[in-house]
């Protein structure tokens, strides 16, 4: 089925009102889920809804608690997000670290005891769309085994990189070959996976979501690759903001909470002018898009150009949401 923005907005406005959310909070909070929906990140936005209400109810998000201001190093900060709503607290982040930036030419923000961003991308973009680089990457619940190893020891620890441009340029992607919000929008769809995503129980690859998600034998980008650079992510996050590790959060919490994040703005107008800044990312994605493409009927991809369409089409005719997702949150 299809909704309309107002429509969706409004279904997680009237959730959260009801779980006495202040109605400003409940506004913005809204607001932030229909819109990565509507740019087409259905796996955080609608999808991810239900279990953000799970862990509102359980106590793990505190609706009304603050990020608090812990350290001032000049360019960098350390805050504590104290369990407060994640994808508003992200929000924040960046606006903060963009003001760094606006004074050092850099600012990077370390952010403790947060909640899940949802999309981590929105982050990026939301610097990329002011004019700076953005780049900002999470821990989490242990959910990937490290390669070479059966069980889940280190996180998908999502890592976005953002360059302003129109369309912005930008790379938003969990340390695993696929998330699980995209193993379940594929096994939602009754699609198996374009290339394997994990190993099924014998050990053997696979593109069946429905078996990654069950025995949680998620595949790491790039093998060894995505298994190490999850792992640096995880020390510099934890190591910066004094926060939880991915084997702390696994070990002492419930449920996927009290991550650490990292939030960097760097002002590229300081180092570069707008048109000579321009003009170099002409060069790059021409030179790239100028390839010979494997199949004609498949453009050669630019990271993160699709997001701009995928928010068109659905402004134009409705954004489209799993029966069975919508039925869920019409229950709530």
């Amino acid at each position: 089925m299809k909704v309309s923005f107002a429509e969706l907005k409004a279904e997680f406005e009237r959730i959260l009102l009801a779980r006495d959310v202040s109605p400003t909070v409940a506004d913005e909070c809204a607001e932030l889920f229909a819109s990565t929906t509507e740019t087409g990140v259905y796996s955080h936005g609608v999808n991810r809804f239900p279990r953000f209400i799970q862990q509102l109810e359980q106590g793990d998000v505190i609706p009304n608690a603050e990020p608090k201001r812990l350290l001032a190093l000049g360019a960098m900060e350390q805050w504590d997000a104290q369990k407060s709503i994640g994808n508003l607290t992200a929000k924040k982040m960046m606006d903060r670290a963009m003001e760094l930036a606006d004074e050092f030419g850099i600012g990077l923000v370390a952010l403790r005891n947060a909640n899940h961003w949802m999309r981590g991308g929105g982050y990026g973009n939301q610097a990329a769309e002011k004019g700076y680089v953005g780049i900002c990457w999470s821990n989490s619940i242990a959910v990937m085994p490290p390669w070479g190893a059966k069980d889940c020891r280190i996180g998908t620890n999502p890592l976005i990189i953002a360059i302003p441009g129109d369309p912005v340029t930008m790379i938003d992607m969990s340390m695993s070959m696929f998330s699980y919000g995209m193993l379940e929008v594929n096994r939602l769809a009754g699609r198996q996976l374009p290339v394997d995503g994990g190993f099924d129980d014998d050990g053997n690859l696979t593109k069946d979501p429905a078996t990654i998600e069950q025995n949680r034998r998620i595949l790491p980008m790039g093998y060894w690759k995505g298994s190490g650079l999850s792992i640096v992510l995880d020390m510099i996050a934890t190591l910066l903001s004094g926060g939880l590790s991915v084997a702390e959060v696994t070990e002492t919490q419930t449920d996927e909470t009290c991550v650490s994040q990292i939030f960097i703005a760097i002002d590229v107008n300081k180092m570069v002018d707008g048109q000579t800044r321009d003009e170099k990312l002409k060069t790059i994605i021409d030179y790239v898009r100028g390839g010979i493409p494997q199949d004609p009927k498949n453009p050669i991809r630019l990271p993160g150009h699709e997001f701009k369409q995928y928010k068109i089409d659905n402004q134009r005719d409705g954004i489209p949401v799993d029966d069975s997702v919508w039925a869920r949150i019409k229950a709530l």
